[in-house]
């Protein structure tokens, strides 16, 4: 992945490498102090952030559509059911599709953006974009349990999310201008609720924080526990 001479990017900044010495490799940052990085944790952080800016290509080439349509973004909460709130993972999540009953399809389009909220945990836990047509397929390919026998399906980018469901945004913790009333609202399943932009920003920024400082603790953990093994 790495080359001599290679320029890449971390969360400390853009650096360029000076030699690859397996399982670490010297670097030399843009403001020219040196630094030795483990190679695999480098390998995590660079794949991550390529992920990052293919989804924000993707959200621009989304939002110049819309643009060109005359469209205009739309905001929602999502509201999921996790089989397992231990484990954040519920139907159609891997895949980065979103259901829709056919019903529902029209008021969705590319550039839309999504909160998801998961019913079991009362959290706010990830933010996502739509970023093109539905297809119509069974929910059972996507591992959904319904009676429905087809639905819309988009295709998605994560923006962010929580690593655990735990530490996502509760519901009791923040106030909703255009859902004064969602802790008494009784939403089911795959239910869409239209809120603002600003609701939406506000929501998507904390849940962008805590991705990254989960993010950070992760590679701190992986870093302790090499140092100790070393």
């Amino acid at each position: 992945m790495f080359e001599v001479n290679g320029t890449y990017i971390n969360r400390r900044g853009k650096y360029t490498v000076l030699s690859l010495n397996p399982p670490k490799m010297q670097v030399r940052y843009e403001d020219g102090e040196a630094a030795e990085l483990k190679i695999a944790i480098q390998a995590r952080i660079w794949e991550n952030i390529l992920v990052e800016q293919e989804a924000a290509a993707a959200r621009r080439s989304a939002r110049s559509a819309q643009a060109a349509g005359g469209s205009k973004t739309q905001y929602f909460i999502k509201a999921v059911t996790v089989p397992s709130p231990s484990e954040f993972a519920f139907a159609g999540w891997s895949e980065r599709v979103l259901m829709a009953k056919e019903s529902e399809a029209d008021m969705l389009q590319a550039g839309d953006r999504i909160i998801y909220y998961a019913l079991e945990t009362q959290t706010f836990v990830a933010v996502a974009t739509i970023t093109g047509a539905p297809k119509t397929a069974d929910p059972k390919d996507f591992f959904y349990t319904t009676d429905l026998e087809t639905a819309c399906f988009f295709p998605i980018d994560v923006d962010a999310a929580s690593v655990k469901l735990s530490t996502g945004v509760t519901d009791d913790s923040i106030e909703l201008e255009s859902q004064p009333n969602f802790r008494k609202l009784k939403l089911a399943p795959e239910d869409f609720l239209k809120i603002n932009e600003d609701d939406f920003e506000l929501l998507a920024e904390i849940l962008t924080e805590i991705a990254e400082s989960d993010e950070d603790e992760e590679i701190e953990e992986e870093e302790f526990e090499e140092e100790d093994e070393d």
